[in-house]
């Protein structure tokens, strides 16, 4: 492998001194697995040796230096320093060799908590994990706010103590996010700020509980309608895939998968090739709310579009989930892609909406049911909803039906 990168053995040995040299092969290996051309690798490694001259001249003579928030510091003034000089993509190198030593174990992970400001944080974290028994994705989200109202406040990573703050400065951060939220989005906001006000004020951190101070907008139950499409634009945005382009299978495969089951876009994303059971012909799917098990009968439509990805354009990589990036790093597809496919074929079927995205597909698809005589139990079982009130707003949306029970409008005498 090495000779066909490095066709010349004094320009492997040039690059193999140094500072990086030790984990040469371990780079290499890296990115041969994560699916990078020849032409990427060499240029990644060229890139490392103009670092380790950098480092060099900085008097940095460990590789442990690149790792925690030190190695972060660094990679943003080589940045800076290449961008002085003209060179532009040199510190692209530098991530992914931090990353590959991440992986095997050489360096500890320079992401741990992101933007964990304050000791107060972490233990929020683990309250909300142990004690409340959240999902990690709600965890995730009383996280984001609460540090996105910290930098509003003019903290910087690294702080040691708690700013001193009121419900003044609360209800300014709240005002200012308002103006690009909904009302039914301030909601949430409000939720995750009042949690961690109690949280401080409970743990002797706050003198004054300022949890109670915090109001959310009113909102009343049903008191919008999903949107959804007809079930022919549906199939539209199905068919205007090109199945013969290098991501028209796993496109195609995607969007057969959220109009066939009504997934939601981290359920295809998480997806796993022993999710699939051929043999039973059968789908795993683990809910991302509920976490209950479902198991769904594999359709031939959906066969035939796994399988024509799977044999034709998924490329061989240590990941398990069915879907991956179809450029290096051969990677696991996020949420954030998912929604990018939808989007992507929304706009070629030639469909002009306001909003998109999967959940679009997902109440198509249950409006769908409804409209074929579908029971509500039948509906909230396939869509993995816990309760039955979740399911029920759909009834809303099949207006053919509520039609037919309409009464008639009286003939008014004058």
């Amino acid at each position: 492998m090495y000779k066909k990168i490095f066709p010349i053995p004094a320009i492997e040995r040039k690059h193999r001194q140094g500072l990086l040299g030790a984990h040469f092969d371990c780079f290499l290996n890296w990115m041969q697995e994560h699916g990078y051309s020849r032409h990427s690798m060499r240029f990644n490694v060229q890139c490392l040796t103009h670092l380790g001259k950098y480092l060099k001249k900085k008097g940095i003579s460990s590789i442990y230096q690149l790792q925690g928030a030190d190695g972060q510091e660094l990679l943003v003034t080589y940045r800076d320093y290449c961008r002085g000089q003209g060179y532009w993509r040199r510190e692209s190198g530098l991530k992914l060799y931090i990353g590959a030593l991440e992986e095997a174990g050489i360096l500890s992970s320079s992401t741990p908590g992101n933007f964990l400001l304050f000791h107060e944080i972490e233990q929020y974290r683990d309250f909300l994990k142990n004690q409340r028994g959240l999902a990690e994705k709600t965890i995730h989200r009383h996280i984001y706010w609460i540090e996105k109202f910290f930098r509003f406040l003019g903290c910087q990573e690294h702080c040691s103590s708690l700013p001193t703050f009121g419900i003044r400065e609360v209800d300014r951060f709240i005002e200012q996010e308002a103006e690009r939220l909904g009302r039914t989005s301030q909601g949430p906001l409000a939720g995750c700020l009042r949690s961690f006000l109690r949280f401080l004020y409970q743990s002797g951190k706050l003198a004054t509980d300022l949890s109670v101070l915090i109001t959310s907008p009113r909102c009343y139950k049903l008191e919008s309608l999903p949107r959804v499409l007809d079930w022919n634009e549906v199939q539209k945005i199905v068919n205007s895939v090109h199945r013969s382009t290098k991501n028209g299978p796993r496109h195609y495969a995607i969007l057969v998968l959220l109009t066939t089951y009504g997934l939601r876009a981290g359920e295809v994303a998480q997806l796993k090739l022993e999710d699939i059971d051929w043999r039973k012909k059968a789908i795993h799917i683990v809910p991302r709310k509920s976490g209950k098990d479902l198991y769904l009968p594999l359709t031939p439509r959906v066969v035939q579009a796994i399988l024509d990805y799977l044999r034709h354009r998924r490329f061989p990589s240590k990941y398990r989930q069915v879907f991956l990036l179809t450029r290096a790093p051969w990677r696991s597809l996020t949420r954030q892609n998912i929604a990018y496919v939808v989007n992507r074929h929304i706009e070629l079927a030639g469909l002009e909406l306001p909003r998109g995205g999967p959940h679009l597909l997902r109440h198509s698809f249950a409006t769908h049911l409804i409209r074929k005589g579908a029971s509500l139990k039948q509906i909230g079982d396939l869509l993995g909803h816990r309760r039955l009130e979740s399911t029920h707003i759909y009834t809303k949306t099949a207006t053919e039906h509520l039609r037919e029970v309409a009464l008639e409008v009286p003939e008014v005498r004058w």
